[in-house]
């Protein structure tokens, strides 16, 4: 049952065409769609899954993902990363419940929301940021999609303040991730996985170059992040815009030295 102050998901039918938005769910409110009006009183109690029929079509109610409420209803300090990039970090971190993983640039908190929720129940997120606004704003969101309770939100520098050991993995979304290599050996379990986002060609060189000069680390793996978005309707199906460069992602594991 929708409740008064939730984020619903509206998808709306009219005319051959289909769109999605969000609402939070007010009985005082309206809202306007290409079918007509919606009133918050209609929402408010209604049960998801069910419809609604507007004066040029339909809207269904329908319960918003953690995807969604991340995307529709976070706060934003600083440039995030999406989910597209999100799910890549979290299988190439090898992240499931009960593992430990320490995180270097919080940011609004987005990718600090899916390392916790490929960690819940039982593990824990290590987050830094150098920032206080950053981290306040990460609070925030993290109560807002239930997650803050596998979290630990620190301020400080993920190049040589982590406090934890033995972790399991790392993630970084910081400008100089290769600055956080010689710190971070020292935490990870042997062989775990740092997992690094970088948005140009330039920073991923400079990490590749140090880890090809390490003995602590070796890069397995680089990849290009690209996506397309396509549009459906009724009687077309196309590419709605073309955008696709997203970033990179290298992953590094912890070694020794054979000498």
């Amino acid at each position: 049952m929708i409740e008064e102050g939730e984020l619903v998901a509206v998808v709306v039918r009219y005319r051959g065409g289909i769109r999605t938005y969000y609402f939070t769910a007010k009985r005082g409110a309206a809202y306007s769609t290409p079918a007509g009006l919606i009133r918050g009183s209609d929402m408010v109690g209604a049960e998801y899954g069910s419809s609604l029929r507007l004066a040029e079509g339909v809207a269904f109610l329908i319960k918003p993902t953690r995807r969604e409420i991340m995307e529709e209803s976070f706060e934003r300090a600083t440039q995030v990363i999406y989910p597209r990039e999100a799910r890549l970090i979290v299988e190439e971190a090898d992240l499931g419940p009960g593992k430990r993983v320490v995180e270097g640039g919080t940011g609004s908190g987005f990718m600090t929301a899916y390392l916790a929720s490929a960690v819940c129940p039982g593990g824990k997120v290590y987050s830094y940021d150098l920032r206080e606004d950053s981290l306040s704003i990460a609070r925030r969101n993290l109560e807002r999609a239930g997650l803050l309770e596998c979290v630990e939100l620190k301020l400080g520098d993920v190049r040589r303040e982590v406090a934890e050991e033995g972790l399991d993995a790392a993630v970084l979304d910081v400008p100089d991730p290769w600055e956080a290599l010689d710190h971070l050996w020292g935490k990870l379990k042997g062989g775990a996985p740092l997992v690094v986002f970088v948005p140009t060609m330039n920073q991923l060189v400079r990490l590749s170059q140090r880890a090809f000069e390490s003995e602590g680390w070796v890069l397995v793996r680089a990849v290009e992040l690209l996506e397309r978005e396509i549009e459906v309707s009724k009687d077309s199906v196309r590419p709605s815009r073309f955008n696709p460069f997203m970033g990179y992602v290298a992953v590094l594991r912890r070694v020794r030295s054979p000498g």
